[in-house]
């Protein structure tokens, strides 16, 4: 496989790194593509943006942005060159809240429109949560205009929750924009989604003065209980996976269009998340 994409999110945020560090070592790593984070696009130029892209020889894949960011981050995304713009999660927890996040979608997606791109929704587990016999991330695709709208599947959480990737690649066929690579060994099912009309959680991380996360002991506490949940993203081809990556990029390859390979690892493993990072690159090269 060519083409490999690496979020800037699976870099983590308590290494010291900047962001142009970031892009050199996905050079290094032999990524060709970059997913930015919001605040990537909030804290950099185009023009300081594009040169650290010119300078590693790296494509802008995509970025990740809230609904609310969203609309004042694309005309700044597409001036890089970007197809998509995804939106890394919003609370819906039935059928109506589904319906009504893909109009939104529909929406952002006309504007995206204009501009040369097309906006995503990138899923976790929760999406996959059942009402009424319909998983809730399906009500949204089947409600959403595929002209406007195109999804991206991060198939680590959702074979978590217990979908068949390829077959669902399948299922919906032409929407997924971008795959998400993400090892997987266990089934853990879909969360309990959360509703728009509850209140969001309290955000616990804040940044200090040198702009790095202050860790607090009720941060560190977040982050240890993250890592043990993140367990099951296990290396790429361990025999314990639950994920047949050779079948998802034949369910990929056979659907209308491109379709961005981007890993998102969060779960260090071997203590180096660099280190991890460079073996998922070199796996997916090798083997698909």
């Amino acid at each position: 496989m060519k083409n490999i994409g690496i979020g800037t999110y699976a870099f983590g945020f308590t290494n010291g790194m900047t962001l142009g560090d970031k892009l050199k070592a996905a050079k290094e790593m032999g990524y060709s593509g970059i997913e930015f984070l919001a605040m990537d696009l909030q804290e950099h130029s185009v023009e300081q943006l594009r040169d650290m892209l010119t300078a590693n020889g790296l494509a802008a894949m995509s970025a990740h942005a809230g609904m609310e960011q969203i609309p004042e981050l694309m005309p700044k995304l597409a001036r890089l060159g970007a197809p998509m713009i995804v939106c890394p999660g919003h609370p819906f927890a039935d059928i109506e809240e589904a319906k009504s996040l893909a109009g939104l979608l529909e929406e952002l997606g006309r504007a995206a429109r204009d501009l040369g791109m097309k906006v995503g929704y990138h899923n976790h587990a929760s999406e996959y949560y059942e009402v009424d016999g319909r998983r809730l991330l399906d009500v949204v695709i089947e409600e959403s205009d595929p002209a406007l709208v195109g999804f991206q599947l991060d198939c680590g959480w959702a074979a978590a929750a217990g979908v068949d990737c390829p077959s669902y690649i399948g299922q919906f066929t032409g929407r997924f924009m971008a795959v998400h690579v993400k090892e997987n060994n266990a089934l853990t099912g879909a969360d309990q989604p959360r509703s728009a009309k509850e209140p969001a959680p309290a955000n616990p991380f804040k940044l200090g003065p040198d702009g790095k996360p202050v860790m607090t002991e009720e941060v560190k506490a977040i982050i240890a209980a993250m890592q043990e949940k993140l367990k099951i993203q296990c290396p790429m081809g361990d025999p314990s996976s639950r994920i047949d990556w050779t079948q998802i990029k034949r369910a990929v390859d056979k659907q209308p269009g491109d379709c961005l390979w981007i890993v998102e690892r969060e779960y260090d493993y071997l203590g180096d998340i660099l280190a991890c990072l460079k073996e998922d690159c070199q796996w997916l090269a090798d083997n698909l």
